[in-house]
C-alpha cells in the first residue's frame, strides 16, 4: 500500500506530526514520518504513541564506501537525468566553497573532506531516500529537499512543502524546488490575460518582516548570545550530542562580533534616500546565507558580487547603485566584501536602518537575484531586473530575466528607455497579488511555531484542506 512520507528534521516539528495524525484520521491515508534523529522519534512518540513504522533516517544503512561509490555515482546520474555534482553543490557543507559571498560563514568539518568522501555521503543519502520512498504516494517536507524530489518524480508522485507565499501571513503549497509551484504560475499566466481584476493592496511578509525587527547589532548582545552558545556547545560536546562533523566547537562565536563590527563599519559609510536627490536609482538587496542559500534556489547563478558589477559597468552617469545588506548577514561577510563596493565608482551602501520600502519608492529599477524585493518592487510599481531563474515574478511582464552581462546591459538600456506604462504596472501588479492570494491561506500563527513540540492540529487542519482543494487528485493516487 503506498503511503505519505513526512519528513520532519528540527522545525515545526508539532505541526509535521500533528499533519500525519489528521492524514490518517481524517483522511484515511497512511503515513509515514521520516525523522532526522533520535530526538524526533522521541517527540512523535510522545504526542502519538501509538505509531510504529515511522523511521530514523540517521539508523538506516547503506553499503557506499570509497571503492565503489564512482560506480554507485554514475548509475545515479544516468538513472535520474542529472549531476552529483551539482546535488554537491547545493549542500551547504560539502558545497562549502561555493559560498563565495559568505566567505567568513564558520567552518563545518564534512567542508574539508576529500571528493570521495564527500560522494559517499549524498550517494549514501540518495541511497536512503530511494530505499525509503519504494512505497511513496506523496511527500510533505518543511522546505524542498532536491534528493528527495528528484526521487519521487522518477516515481511520478509529487513533493509538496508548505512555505509563505510572501503576502502578509498567507502559506501556499509548493510542488517544486524553488518555492512556486505550476498552479501559481499558471495563475498568473491566466491573470496577465485578464483586464478586470481587481486592485489588491500589498501585505508585508510578516514572517520576514519580525526577523528584521529583532536584529541588534551591540557588542552587549554578542557577548550574551557567545555565552549562550557556550554553555550549549559545551553541554552537547559532554554528552555526546553534538552533530556528527557539522560545525566546529564555537564556530558561530567569532560571527557575533564580526556582525556587529561590520554593521558598525556599513552605517558610518552608508547613505540614506534623501542623499541621492540628483541621482536616478537602482537598488540591489544582498542575500541571507547560507541558511536560505543562493545557491540552492539559484543554482545557475549565485554570485552577488558579480551581478552587482554588471549593473554597475551597464549604468548611464546620472545612476547610482544603492546595495543593502540583509539584516542577518553582517555576522559571515568579509570586511573587505564591503569595502569592494565602496571602490566601485556608483556603487553606495544602503544605511542599514532604512527600510527597502523607502528605497524602492525611491528607485527607478529594483534589482534580485532572489529576494523578496523583487515582489515588493511589483507591488510598488518598479521594474525588476531578475537574475535568478526560477522566480515566479519572471513571467511578469514589468520583470526582465539575465543570465549574464551583456543581457544586464541590455535590459537596463530597454528599461530606461522604454519605461513599463501603468498600464503595464498595474496588470503585473493584479495578476500577481489575486495569483498570490488565490492560491495561498491566511495563517498568521504559523510564523509563532517554528520551535513548538505540541501537537499543532489546527494549523495542520487548515494546511490540509488547502492541499487538497489545490491537489484533489493526491487522494485517489
Amino acid at each position: 500500500m503506498k503511503k505519505v512520507f513526512i519528513f520532519i528534521d528540527s522545525e515545526h516539528k508539532g505541526f509535521l506530526i500533528a499533519l500525519a495524525d489528521l492524514l490518517e484520521k481524517e483522511y484515511g491515508l497512511r503515513t509515514v514520518i521520516v525523522a532526522r534523529d533520535v530526538n524526533v522519534i522521541k517527540l512523535v512518540k510522545k504526542l502519538l504513541p501509538n505509531r510504529n513504522s515511522d523511521i530514523v533516517v540517521s539508523e538506516i544503512y547503506t553499503d557506499v564506501n570509497e571503492s565503489n561509490v564512482i560506480k554507485k555515482a554514475k548509475r545515479i546520474e544516468k538513472q535520474y537525468g542529472i549531476n552529483i555534482s551539482t546535488i554537491l553543490a547545493d549542500d551547504r557543507a560539502l558545497g562549502r566553497g561555493y559560498l563565495t559571498n559568505a566567505d567568513k560563514v564558520p567552518g563545518v568539518i564534512r567542508a574539508s573532506w576529500q571528493h570521495k568522501r564527500k560522494l559517499v555521503e549524498i550517494v549514501g543519502n540518495i541511497q536512503k531516500y530511494e530505499e525509503i520512498l519504494k512505497s511513496v504516494k506523496f511527500v510533505i517536507q518543511l522546505w524542498p529537499n532536491k534528493i528527495i524530489s528528484m526521487i519521487t518524480t522518477k516515481l511520478g508522485s509529487k513533493s509538496l512543502s508548505f512555505v509563505p507565499v510572501k503576502y502578509g501571513d498567507r502559506m501556499f503549497w509548493s510542488d517544486n524546488n524553488y518555492i512556486t509551484s505550476d498552479k501559481y504560475i499558471d495563475k498568473i499566466r491566466e491573470y496577465l490575460e485578464n483586464s478586470e481584476l481587481n486592485s489588491i493592496d500589498y501585505q508585508i511578509d510578516n514572517k520576514s518582516d519580525l526577523i528584521n525587527k529583532a536584529a541588534k547589532y551591540t557588542y552587549a548582545n554578542a557577548l550574551k548570545k557567545s555565552f549562550k552558545i557556550f554553555i550549549n556547545d559545551t553541554k552537547n560536546w559532554v554528552r555526546g550530542k553534538q552533530k556528527k562533523d557539522s560545525y566546529y566547537y564555537l564556530g558561530w562565536v567569532p560571527s557575533l562580533f564580526r556582525r556587529v563590527s561590520n554593521y558598525n563599519y556599513v552605517l558610518s559609510r552608508s547613505v540614506k534616500p534623501e542623499n541621492l536627490d540628483e541621482y536616478k536609482v537602482v537598488f540591489f538587496t544582498l542575500h541571507l546565507e547560507p541558511e536560505i542559500a543562493l545557491q540552492y534556489f539559484s543554482p545557475e547563478f549565485s554570485n552577488s558580487m558579480e551581478a552587482i558589477i554588471w549593473i554597475s559597468k551597464s549604468l548611464p552617469a546620472d545612476y547610482i547603485l544603492v546595495v543593502k545588506e540583509q539584516v542577518n548577514s553582517y555576522g559571515i561577510r568579509s570586511n573587505w566584501y564591503y569595502k569592494q563596493f565602496i571602490q566601485m565608482p556608483n556603487v553606495l551602501l544602503s544605511h542599514p536602518e532604512v527600510h527597502s520600502w523607502d528605497w524602492i519608492n525611491k528607485s527607478d529599477i529594483v534589482a534580485t537575484i532572489t529576494g523578496t524585493v523583487g515582489q515588493e518592487a511589483i507591488h510598488f510599481s518598479k521594474p525588476v531586473l531578475s537574475f535568478g531563474k526560477h522566480q515566479v515574478i519572471n513571467h511578469l511582464p514589468t520583470v526582465h530575466y539575465v543570465s549574464n552581462y551583456v543581457e544586464t546591459k541590455k535590459s537596463i538600456y530597454n528599461i530606461i528607455n522604454h519605461y513599463p506604462t501603468v498600464e503595464d504596472f498595474n496588470c503585473a501588479k493584479n495578476s500577481f497579488v489575486n495569483a498570490q492570494i488565490d492560491l495561498s491561506i491566511d495563517i498568521p500563527k504559523y510564523k509563532y511555531i517554528l520551535r513548538s513540540v505540541s501537537l499543532e492540529s489546527d494549523i495542520a487542519s487548515k494546511a490540509l484542506i488547502n492541499l487538497f482543494e489545490e491537489y484533489p487528485d493526491l487522494i485517489g493516487l
